[in-house]
């Protein structure tokens, strides 16, 4: 039977190890110019066809200072070559990393994945994007555009 001694000094040992002590920003952007990718194959886009979302980014923002709030930039292609790039501020909340994107245009959670990957929500706001034609949204209650799964990646700047 351990003591409470024993007990107590076991829970801190867990507190104190790295994976428990860090929040969900510095598990998943540990350096300056952390960032993860995908690009959907046109398998997967045929398979899907109404998502709109053809390739997905986001990567730490230094442009942007982290008080109170540090910033990533989004940046996603869509169906017909349209592009679209907007900055959201984040906040741990437990094990998610919840960002507001700029100028109310909605939100997303960030998860930790299997194998570095991470999993991008959509808020029940969705995610809006400006591209040079019009405005895009992205819903979280319909269409294919509600969660994507990006891999760790170099040189996304």
């Amino acid at each position: 039977m351990v003591g409470r001694a024993g007990l107590a000094a076991g829970v801190l040992g867990l507190l104190a190890t790295p994976a428990l002590a860090q929040s969900p920003w510095d598990r998943m952007f540990p350096v300056g110019d952390s960032c993860y990718h995908r690009l959907y194959s046109d398998d997967h886009l045929a398979r899907h066809p109404d998502q709109r979302v053809t390739a997905m980014t986001i990567v730490a923002d230094p442009a942007h200072p982290a008080d109170p709030w540090p910033a990533v930039t989004v940046r996603v292609a869509l169906r017909g070559g349209h592009r679209a790039e907007a900055v959201a501020y984040c906040q741990n909340i437990e094990a998610t990393l919840y960002c507001e994107m700029e100028s109310d245009a909605g939100g997303f959670g960030v998860e930790v994945a299997k194998n570095g990957a991470v999993l991008v929500s959509v808020s029940r706001a969705g995610m809006g994007f400006e591209t040079e034609r019009d405005l895009v949204t992205l819903e979280a209650r319909q269409g294919d555009d509600r969660s994507f799964l990006l891999g760790p990646a170099r040189a996304c700047r």
